[in-house]
């Protein structure tokens, strides 16, 4: 009987070998547990950027489809808005002072008048590009696209991405080229 008992002890070599084998399988789990959070971190950050982006365009897309453009920059958009009164015996009634939409590094503002208000703001490193965009085949004549873009560089500005694009069908202002 003592025997027995004897023989089921564990060699401290096995308890090593054990440890040794739980300690690697420990260690895979743990390093894959914090490289998935550090993925997770990374994707809730550009889905963060995205949302901020895609809210603040909704802001600025009903005034853009409802105005007709005067003129397009890569940072500035300039547009004739609709007054309160929208519609004088049956023609469009504009603004007589232009809206613009300005991306500056902080973040897009709109400026009509003296009055300016913040539209979106930017993380560093973000930018905003409005572009007009060539058809194939050409539109009828008064209506394209643009083009507004979501710009992101990296911390030393070494590479730049575009994150997010949105087309929008606009009319031109007539009273320009």
């Amino acid at each position: 009987m003592k025997r027995l008992l004897a023989s089921r002890g564990v060699s401290l070599v096995e308890l090593l070998v054990a440890f040794g084998i739980l300690s690697l399988i420990m260690t895979a789990v743990i390093s894959f547990y914090i490289e998935a959070g550090a993925v997770s971190a990374k994707r809730n950050v550009v889905s963060d950027r995205l949302r901020r982006f895609h809210l603040g365009l909704d802001k600025m897309e009903q005034v853009i489809r409802e105005g007709r453009i005067v003129d397009i920059a890569p940072y500035r958009l300039t547009l004739l808005t609709l007054t309160d009164l929208a519609e004088e015996d049956g023609f469009p009634n504009f603004a007589p002072t232009p809206l613009q939409f300005v991306s500056k590094p902080e973040g897009v503002v709109s400026i009509f008048g003296e009055e300016e208000k913040m539209i979106m703001k930017f993380e560093p490193g973000e930018r905003l590009i409005f572009q007009r965009l060539q058809e194939n085949p050409p539109a009828p004549s008064g209506k394209y696209l643009i083009s507004l873009e979501l710009y992101y560089s990296g911390a030393q500005d070494s590479r730049s991405d575009l994150l997010f694009r949105r087309t929008i069908n606009l009319e031109q202002y007539y009273g320009t080229p």
